[in-house]
C-alpha cells in the first residue's frame, strides 16, 4: 500500500516537474519575445489616383509614424483619376509629404507622362522615390548605362524608434512592357537580382542596419520567378504591388504581402529583433479603409490634406461634373466601352481625312453604367492618355493582335484583311498597342509599321497640346447625345473580330468629312455665288423697268 502511495507520489511530482518545466519553456519565449525590439511597417500600392481615400488613409498613416511605424508606398500612385491626372501626380505627391511616406518605389504607371515629369515630382518632394533597377539605356547601341540617379534613389534608410530600417526599392524586370516605349526609349528596368543583394550587403555592412525591407513594384510570382538567387539571404520583408491582388505569403521565412488596390487595404507587418539578434514576423494584416475609425487618425492630417484635394478639386469642378451623353443602356462587357472609343476614333480620323480600315485600341478600366454619363465616369472607364496614331501596318499584323481578347476593334472598310505580311492597311490605334515593345526591346505588336515606309501620324487638334484617345470619345459623345448601347455590347459587323477576313457590306455610321478650310472655302463661293446671281437678277430687272418705260 505504501509502495502504490509512494509510485503515485512520484508521478503527481513529475507531472508538476513537466509543468513547471513546460510553463519556464513558455516563459522564457515570452521573455525573449518581450525583450525583442519591434517594427510596424505599413504599405499601399496601386492607389490609381483614389484622392476621395487619400485624408483618411493620410490620417491613419501619419499617426502610426507618429508612434515609430514605416510608412511604404509601393508605386502606381497616380494615374488613374482626373483628380489626379489632371495634375500629373502632382496632387498626390504633395499628399504623400504631408502624410510623412517613408518612401515611393516607381510602378509603370508613373511613366505614363514622360521622364520629365517623374523628375519634376522627385525633385519637388520630402518622399524619397526609389528605383534601384532603374539605369539609363542606349537604345542605339543596346548597352545598359549609370543607375538613372536624375530619376531615382536606389534605397533609403530610416529610424524607427532606435532601430535601423533599410527600404531597397524596385520594379519589376519586364514591366517596360507595360509603358509606351516610346516614354522610356532612354532608361530601362534591370533584373532586380542584379542589384538587390549588393545593395543589401551595403546596407547591414556599412549603414549598419538592423532590418532591410524590399518595397516592389511587382507581384511575388514574378518576383521570385529567379531562382537563382534566394531573397531570404537579403530581405527581411517584402512589400509587393502591380497585380492588384491580395497576397500574404512566405518566402522561407521572409513574408510577402500586397494589399489590393484603389486604396481598399493596408498592409501591415510586424517585425520584431529578438534577444539572438534575429529579425523575425511576428504577424501581418490586411486593414481594410472601411474599417479605420476617427479615432485611429491624424486629425491635423486629415485636415490638411483634404483641404488640399478639396481646393484642388473646385478647380476641375465644372469639367468633371459635365453631362456627356446619355447611354441607352450599360456598357459592362469588357469590349463594349473600347469598341465606343473605336468608334469615336474612326469618325475623328475620318473627319481628319485619313481613310482608314479599321481602329483598335485595348481594354478599358471601367465600364459605364445606363443613363447620363459624366466627364468623371468616362475618365475612370480610360483614364490613361494615350494618343492615336494612324499607321500602314500589315494584315498579318491586324489578324494576330484582333485575336487577343485585351483587344476591341472598329471595322470602317469592308474589305477583306488578308492575313499577309506583305499587303498593307491603314489603321487607327493607340500609341500603347503600336509602340509596344517585348523585354528585349523590340517592336512586337505592330513591327510592320516601322518597316512600311510610312512614318505613323498621330491625331491632333488645334489649341489642345496632347489630344488623347479620351478626349477623342468626350468630344465623339459630345456630339452624339443619344448613344444606342447595344451597338458596343455584342459582336457586329463593326466590332466582330472573326470576320475580319471577309468581305463585308458596312452600314454608313462613319462619313468622311471635309477639313474645316474646305468647308469654310465652300461656304464663301456660296456666297459669292449668291451675290452675283442676286446682282444679274437686279441688273435684268432695272432693265426690264426701263423698256417698259
Amino acid at each position: 500500500m505504501k509502495k502504490r502511495y509512494f509510485v503515485l507520489t512520484l508521478i503527481i511530482v513529475a507531472i508538476f516537474a513537466l509543468s513547471a518545466f513546460g510553463f519556464v519553456g513558455m516563459y522564457t519565449g515570452d521573455m525573449a519575445y518581450a525583450e525583442s525590439q519591434t517594427v510596424d511597417i505599413y504599405a499601399i500600392n496601386d492607389f490609381h489616383g483614389a484622392v476621395d481615400k487619400m485624408p483618411q488613409i493620410a490620417g491613419y498613416l501619419a499617426a502610426r509614424k507618429s508612434e515609430g511605424a514605416v510608412i511604404v508606398n509601393a508605386g502606381d500612385m497616380f494615374q488613374g483619376s482626373m483628380e489626379s491626372n489632371s495634375n500629373y501626380g502632382r496632387l498626390l505627391s504633395e499628399c504623400m509629404d504631408i502624410a510623412g511616406f517613408d518612401s515611393f518605389t516607381y510602378g509603370n504607371h508613373e511613366f505614363d507622362w514622360g521622364l520629365d515629369n517623374l523628375r519634376t515630382l522627385a525633385q519637388n518632394s520630402t518622399t524619397p522615390f526609389l528605383g534601384a533597377n532603374i539605369y539609363n539605356w542606349n537604345a542605339n547601341t543596346r548597352e545598359w548605362g549609370e543607375f538613372a540617379s536624375d530619376l531615382a534613389e536606389p534605397y533609403t534608410i530610416v529610424d524607427s524608434n532606435g532601430i535601423k530600417v533599410g527600404i531597397i526599392g524596385i520594379i519589376g524586370k519586364d514591366q517596360i512592357t507595360s509603358i509606351s516605349s516610346q516614354l522610356v526609349q532612354t532608361i530601362g528596368f534591370k533584373d532586380p537580382s542584379e542589384v538587390v543583394p549588393s545593395l543589401s550587403d551595403k546596407l547591414r555592412n556599412e549603414e549598419n542596419c538592423d532590418i532591410v525591407i524590399v518595397s516592389a513594384h511587382t507581384g511575388q510570382d514574378t518576383f521570385l520567378e529567379d531562382r537563382s538567387w534566394d531573397i531570404s539571404q537579403y530581405a527581411n520583408a517584402v512589400l509587393c504591388a502591380h497585380t492588384h491582388q491580395r497576397e500574404m505569403e512566405y518566402r522561407g521565412e521572409v513574408p510577402f504581402i500586397q494589399a489590393g488596390s484603389y486604396g481598399n487595404y493596408i498592409s501591415h507587418i510586424q517585425l520584431y529583433i529578438n534577444i539572438n539578434n534575429e529579425v523575425k514576423c511576428g504577424y501581418r494584416e490586411y486593414i481594410t479603409y472601411n474599417s479605420i475609425g476617427d479615432n485611429e487618425i491624424d486629425r491635423d492630417v486629415y485636415n490638411t490634406v483634404k483641404t488640399k484635394i478639396d481646393n484642388s478639386n473646385a478647380g476641375i469642378a465644372d469639367e468633371a461634373n459635365q453631362v456627356l451623353a446619355t447611354l441607352s443602356g450599360g456598357l459592362e462587357s469588357k469590349h463594349a466601352v473600347p469598341r465606343l472609343v473605336c468608334h469615336a476614333i474612326a469618325e475623328y480620323a475620318e473627319k481628319q481625312g485619313h481613310h482608314i480600315d479599321l481602329v483598335m485600341v485595348n481594354n478599358a478600366r471601367n465600364s459605364l453604367s445606363k443613363g447620363e454619363v459624366t466627364y468623371t465616369e468616362l475618365y475612370e472607364a480610360i483614364p490613361f492618355d494615350n494618343v492615336v496614331y494612324v499607321a500602314k501596318v500589315s494584315g498579318k499584323d491586324i489578324i494576330n493582335e484582333a485575336r487577343y481578347d485585351s483587344n476591341s476593334i472598329w471595322r470602317v472598310s469592308g474589305n477583306a484583311i488578308v492575313n499577309n505580311s506583305a499587303q498593307y492597311y491603314t489603321i487607327a490605334v493607340i500609341d500603347y498597342l503600336l509602340y509596344h515593345q517585348n523585354s528585349n526591346r523590340i517592336y512586337n505588336y505592330f513591327p510592320s509599321a516601322f518597316k512600311s515606309g510610312f512614318t505613323p501620324v498621330a491625331l491632333t487638334k488645334q489649341g489642345v497640346e496632347m489630344y488623347n484617345y479620351r478626349h477623342i470619345t468626350r468630344d465623339f459623345l459630345l456630339s452624339n447625345p443619344t448613344i444606342d448601347s447595344s451597338v458596343y455590347t455584342s459582336d457586329n459587323i463593326h466590332t466582330d473580330a472573326s470576320k475580319l477576313q471577309s468581305s463585308v457590306d458596312l452600314p454608313i455610321y462613319v462619313e468622311p468629312v471635309l477639313p474645316d478650310y474646305a468647308i469654310a472655302l465652300i461656304v464663301v463661293g456660296g456666297v459669292i455665288v449668291v451675290a452675283v446671281v442676286v446682282a444679274i437678277v437686279i441688273i435684268l430687272l432695272r432693265k426690264r423697268a426701263k423698256a417698259n418705260n
